[in-house]
């Protein structure tokens, strides 16, 4: 801190500068050092929220099985449609669907720091919505034209290939419950994210001394 002295100064507070009893007067911020740790906590809050985003998404696709619904094999039929891979524990075809998954909550804090959505659960649950009908209606039939069709072996009359999921529109060669899994799970990912930010941006307004709407 910067340390001035002037014997014309009443003790007290002025402004930024804290003036003492011995006539000296210091520069102190007070809210400098406590807006740094606000900012530290925010990224890391927006760090475990998107991370907290993403293992849902990944986890109610793979427990939604034992509810009963079809089996989702999102990141097999990437691997199939892209380098003719049939094992569905291929990892490229895990980094490519985690890395989309990144870049969804990453477009999310865009468009709340431009002001295009307000963050919130509903806004989160909305933006889950709209993913899940982009995903189904443009990403799925895609894959569905560029994958190459799975050829089950002649010898095997009973043989399952490994992933029986099909690049089709809303994925309705696995039956509709096959869209309602993957709907819970887009609305579980966006309500996440919309939370996320939500208490990010109403810690950023209180650090300015404004209250969260």
């Amino acid at each position: 801190d910067r340390q001035h002295c002037h014997s014309a100064l009443p003790e007290g507070d002025v402004g930024l500068w804290r003036v003492t009893s011995t006539s000296c007067y210091t520069f102190a911020p007070p809210m400098a050092n406590v807006n740094s740790a606000i900012r530290r906590h925010i990224q890391m809050e927006r760090l475990l929220g998107a991370a907290a985003a993403v293992l849902t998404w990944l986890g109610w696709l793979t427990i939604c099985p034992a509810l009963g619904f079809p089996t989702l094999g999102t990141a097999a039929m990437v691997n199939r449609a892209l380098f003719g891979v049939i094992d569905p524990n291929f990892w490229v075809g895990w980094v490519i669907l985690v890395a989309a998954l990144v870049v969804a909550i990453a477009a999310f804090f865009i468009m709340e720091q431009a002001h295009l959505v307000r963050a919130s659960i509903r806004s989160g649950v909305v933006y889950g919505a709209a993913l899940w009908l982009f995903a189904g209606l443009v990403i799925m039939p895609l894959i569905g034209v560029i994958e190459k069709p799975f050829v089950i072996p002649t010898n095997f009359p009973g043989f399952q290939p490994p992933d029986q999921m099909q690049g089709t529109v809303m994925m309705y060669s696995l039956g509709p419950l096959a869209s309602v899994a993957a709907l819970i799970a887009w609305v579980l990912f966006g309500a996440i994210v919309g939370a996320t930010q939500s208490a990010h941006q109403h810690r950023r307004l209180a650090s300015f001394g404004v209250p969260a709407p």
